[in-house]
């Protein structure tokens, strides 16, 4: 039987973590090395050339022709069309660890959408109410103690939240709901109490997605009926727009508690979609993307009022997640795909990568927001997965524990990624970014 040959090829390690740097030689390895070998090999440089024990050196993930190595190397190369003839540059960095689980925070319905701040969890319900969360209690298992409000917020199940103003003790919120309203929310986190500012209407069906620019002090909705709407977050831009029924002022008694909250309407209709708005993003001071059930992203202009750019794919998306590190669009789709867009380049209405796992719908994503190659996902499949944008063929890590379906998830968080279910929980993963 003929001996299978042993084929080398020449590398050259580089990393943007100087503790962990090794000489800048290329050196020969097997072209059949696995991940494990050249983490072997890279200890072995990293232990002769410092100081560091062997035991120190952490586990490290490569990457090769952009792409992280899952496979053996020649695999790899021959995946890519690449040759084996040339200097191979492979690049290193310190493998992230799998997220850790923390308490579950248990609701009375379905969990629809969750929001972090670096202090505090904001999480909508399919019973119509709103809770505020301590973060940094939850962090420490202090459950009861985390739990700050419970508002009775909607008169339908609440679609979607978004935390606006947090840098006073006085904060502000968004809530948008099936009931066809967006509610304008003011929360004094010192005395603990709440107050409905404004009721944004304007939509005729359910408002599914909300998200706020906060530069110019503006939010976006995107709706069942097919419309996005832009609207001021500011008093002095509200008033302007506030409205009041006087024939319904003199029916208090007959009025329920969101009708009792001045009117706004919006500043901005943008109409284009032919389905449902399932996901929007600001991308731009004056610039969205949107997400729909039509089988398009679209991306507009605020001050021209009209679309600049549309994205056609083969299926309905649901969600969509802008990063302001990388500048790029991720969306879950209902063929079971994440797809990344990048509408900066020559072909940014082309998908520039496919991420394959999720056995079902991908309902919810979100980029992380101080990584610009990582990212969350979940989906109808009861799972959270943890992406790196370079490893398109598998997740880093399977977040396991909710037990049905997976409505939202959220990475605003430097250390905690949050997720919520058709289970009535709220789930915290400790993440490393």
């Amino acid at each position: 039987m003929e001996q299978k040959k042993n084929i080398d090829v020449l590398v050259k390690f580089i990393t943007k973590q100087k503790q962990y740097a090794v000489p800048g030689v290329s050196v020969s390895v097997p072209a059949d090395a696995s991940n494990e070998d050249l983490n072997e090999i890279i200890k072995t440089y990293i232990c002769q050339g410092s100081k560091i024990k062997a035991a120190d050196v952490p586990t490290f993930d490569f990457i090769v022709e952009g792409q992280i190595l899952r496979r053996l190397l020649d695999q790899h190369l021959q995946k890519l069309g690449k040759s084996f003839e040339n200097v191979i540059n492979i690049e290193y960095f310190e493998r992230l660890p799998p997220p850790t689980p923390k308490e579950s925070l248990i609701h009375d319905d379905w969990v629809s959408s969750v929001h972090t701040t670096e202090e505090w969890l904001l999480t909508g319900c399919y019973d119509n109410t709103l809770h505020i969360w301590d973060v940094k209690n939850l962090g420490r298992g202090r459950i009861k103690d985390a739990h700050k409000l419970k508002i009775p917020a909607h008169n339908a199940p609440v679609k979607a939240v978004t935390w606006s103003k947090t840098d006073s003790d006085v904060k502000t919120f968004i809530s948008t709901s099936i009931d066809q309203s967006a509610f304008i929310w003011k929360w004094d986190s010192e005395a603990n109490t709440v107050e409905c500012v404004s009721r944004c209407c304007g939509h005729s069906q359910s408002v599914e997605c909300v998200a706020v620019d906060q530069l110019k002090g503006l939010f976006v909705t995107g709706s069942w009926d097919t419309r996005l709407k832009v609207w001021a977050v500011d008093d002095k831009k509200q008033n302007a727009n506030i409205q009041r029924d006087k024939e319904e002022e003199e029916d208090e008694n007959k009025k329920s508690k969101g009708d009792k909250v001045p009117k706004t309407t919006p500043l901005l209709t943008l109409a284009g979609h032919s389905e449902t708005v399932s996901g929007v993003v600001w991308t731009d001071v004056s610039e969205i993307a949107s997400a729909s059930w039509d089988h398009t992203v679209r991306i507009w202009d605020t001050d021209i009022g009209g679309i600049k750019t549309q994205i056609a794919g083969n299926c309905a998306f649901f969600c969509i997640s802008w990063s302001p590190l990388n500048k790029t669009l991720i969306t879950g789709c209902a063929d079971n795909y994440i797809r990344l867009y990048d509408p900066r380049s020559s072909e940014g209405t082309l998908c520039q990568q496919r991420f394959a796992s999720h056995t079902k719908w991908v309902s919810c994503v979100k980029w992380s927001s101080n990584n610009q190659y990582t990212f969350v996902s979940g989906g109808y499949d009861n799972t959270v997965k943890q992406w790196d944008a370079r490893s398109p063929k598998a997740p880093m890590y399977d977040l396991i524990g909710h037990k049905k379906r997976v409505q939202a998830v959220d990475w605003s968080h430097s250390k905690y990624i949050i997720s919520g279910s058709q289970d009535c929980t709220v789930k915290a993963y400790t993440a490393k970014n």
